[in-house]
């Protein structure tokens, strides 16, 4: 009868222990699923936002009050069904219900929520990984009964290398797709479960090398990639074609091959 006991306890604390862990593990976008438990990722995340946002930095002294802004900020929102009035080429769109083109309009329905990054360091912070490449920044959705229905990373990129080891995962384990676009620095794909967006725009920046005594910079001109991936569950692509409406992924609604 003790054995059991312990056996049943020590089966609740690897529950327990596992949940924990998933709010604070890296997301690899290479493995994730339709069942990936999006509020439990972003629960402690939130969570950590609004206790940062509740103090006073009126209370705190500078050097507190700016180690506060390092953490990443993270927000969560209710995604409906909208009426478009003719804004849209369909009668509904998917919208947050913060956005300001409908925050005074009743949705038709709620779909689910949003989560959203809304301020990180580039440098510092990981949420996501692809082919070893990590994202500092990730937004997901998911609908009412918790499934994940789409996501999108996105990073600046100083290193060549990480957009040719995503073109290496997407080439690998996807179908290429011709849809109905004309944004040339974008490809779509098809995957097992996922239909993805890839899209990288190639700019120069200018890099602070080092500053002299009398304060003036020293710089060089560098290759910056601006990376965005999205990928969108199959289900939720489905859905929104057959009710027609107007949602992030509708270019996937007419693929041609």
């Amino acid at each position: 009868m003790k054995k059991s006991i312990t056996l049943c306890i020590l089966f609740a604390l690897f529950i327990f222990s596992s949940c924990r862990s998933q709010s604070d593990k890296l997301v690899d976008l290479g493995q994730i699923s339709k069942d990936f438990d999006v509020s439990e990722f972003y629960r402690s995340r939130i969570e950590k936002t609004k206790e940062i946002i509740s103090k006073d930095p009126k209370s705190m002294d500078k050097k507190s009050a700016l180690k506060l802004l390092d953490n990443p900020f993270f927000v969560k929102d209710t995604l409906g069904y909208y009426k478009t009035d003719g804004r849209f080429p369909t009668e509904l769109s998917l919208e947050s219900t913060s956005d300001w083109m409908v925050r005074a309009k009743k949705p038709t329905d709620i779909f689910g929520y949003g989560y959203k990054t809304v301020a990180y360091n580039s440098d510092k912070d990981t949420l996501a990984i692809l082919n070893r490449v990590p994202f500092p920044k990730m937004d997901m959705v998911e609908d009412l009964n918790g499934n994940l229905m789409y996501l999108k990373v996105d990073k600046t990129s100083k290193n060549e290398s990480d957009l040719n080891k995503i073109k290496d995962y997407i080439t690998k384990n996807c179908k290429k797709l011709t849809v109905e676009d004309d944004d040339g620095q974008a490809s779509y794909w098809e995957g097992k479960f996922f239909y993805y967006y890839l899209s990288a725009n190639e700019h120069k920046e200018e890099e602070i090398l080092s500053y002299d005594a009398e304060g003036n910079k020293k710089t060089r001109s560098i290759n910056v990639t601006e990376i965005s991936l999205a990928m969108f569950e199959k289900s939720y692509i489905k859905k929104m074609e057959e009710l027609h409406i107007y949602s992030p992924g509708r270019k996937f609604w007419k693929k041609s091959g």
